[in-house]
């Protein structure tokens, strides 16, 4: 594997880029924003700098399809064919109509609230901490909830904000994050669950750096993902790039023997498949996993850009598990912080972690709830 840099206006360029000229097997390790050297780019816009990592052997394969595509594309008056499309783009592009799907989702809720008649019977600090909520995408049965809890406690105590008592009642219904805790001298094994596109396998990969550069703990990675293509190879890059084992296994025969042969590690992360909401035979093979290996934590990763339907309709697919914790991915992507406020109080679990961006091990943090609090009622800016 090697590893390369690009320089890009945004996001999209740069995957434009690497998919050109490194294929789709090609991985993004992380990106930030850096301003060029030299006197002439003092005042010139910073741009997107990221390490893409790669095998040598495929990028001309991918270069001679694109010529190929490109020579195929030069007849305007025809279609494009349809051969070159592998199954990772077509997941790409379905990840982005569900973004698009969830945004507009997002207006439609945001208009249809605006063109309410607004009578509240709160005093006027209580309502506008309402509005607030409401305005964060927090439901409204939650933030009413909220709002009469708050109005019933600045009657008693009339020496305090109600900002104040907001903040509590919602630091109080995210409850105390439970991140990882790790036992010495006792392993401990970590499922991971979580749909399709959320960004579960990379979540992986930032926790398992956290723990084996960070905290210097002997780590070990299971995927047991044999349904998504270029799954198992952008784990394995990443593995290798951080010096973690990494086994790939198919049955449950070989998951009981992969772990056995990590007997000498402090933690184990499980990597699943992806689902649809009614997809059995899903259920079925998590539920083998967790009677197999009976892990001590089970983590379900949802994403913080997804609409509050989507992810109530994802926390229902694992209802039969009743001990997960929440690992909300993708915060950077939405400036709402009220989706956390709805997961945590639909599902009655415990928040875990944040991941706040694509850098691997540094985009990943424990859920600071008292921070989350402050900006769902705007005293803290998003």
């Amino acid at each position: 594997m090697l590893v390369k840099r690009y320089h890009a206006r945004d996001m999209q360029q740069a995957m434009d880029t690497v998919i050109k000229e490194l294929g789709s097997d090609a991985v993004i390790l992380s990106s930030r924003k850096v301003r060029k050297k030299g006197l002439k780019n003092l005042l010139r816009k910073p741009v997107l700098e990221v390490m893409v990592a790669y095998d040598p052997a495929e990028a001309p394969a991918a270069k001679k399809l694109n010529e190929a595509n490109n020579a195929g594309g030069a007849d305007r008056g025809k279609k494009a064919k349809p051969n070159g499309v592998g199954s990772e783009q077509l997941e790409k592009l379905d990840n982005r109509i569900d973004a698009i799907d969830t945004m507009l989702s997002g207006f439609i809720e945001k208009f249809a609230f605006v063109k309410r008649e607004i009578t509240y019977d709160y005093p006027e600090e209580v309502q506008n901490l309402l509005l607030k909520m409401i305005n964060n995408q927090v439901r409204e049965e939650l933030a009413h909830s909220l709002a009469k809890q708050t109005e019933e406690i600045l009657r008693k105590q009339t020496d305090t904000s109600a900002a104040e008592i907001m903040e509590h009642l919602i630091t109080e219904q995210l409850g105390r994050p439970e991140p990882i805790v790790l036992k010495r001298f006792a392993q401990k094994t970590i499922l991971m669950l979580g749909p399709t596109g959320v960004g579960k396998t990379t979540t992986i990969v930032k926790l398992a750096a956290d723990f084996s550069v960070k905290q210097k703990k002997k780590v070990g990675i299971i995927n047991t993902d044999t349904y998504r293509i270029g799954a198992r190879e952008q784990l394995q890059t990443y593995a290798d790039i951080i010096d973690v084992p990494l086994r790939v296994v198919y049955s449950a025969d070989e998951l009981q023997a992969a772990r056995e042969g990590m007997s000498d590690r402090d933690v184990i992360f499980i990597d699943t498949a992806g689902n649809r909401p009614d997809d059995g035979q899903h259920k079925d093979e998590i539920m083998k996993v967790t009677q197999l290996l009976k892990p001590e934590d089970i983590i379900l990763c949802l994403s913080a850009s997804t609409g509050f339907a989507s992810i109530k309709e994802m926390a229902d697919t694992y209802n039969f598990i009743d001990n997960y914790k929440l690992l909300i991915t993708k915060l950077d992507e939405t400036k709402f912080r009220g989706q956390l406020l709805n997961v945590s109080w639909y599902t009655k679990r415990p928040l875990a972690y944040v991941t706040t961006g694509t850098s691997v091990p540094e985009d990943i943090e424990v859920v600071d709830v008292e921070s989350i609090a402050k900006q769902i009622i705007g005293s803290l800016t998003n």
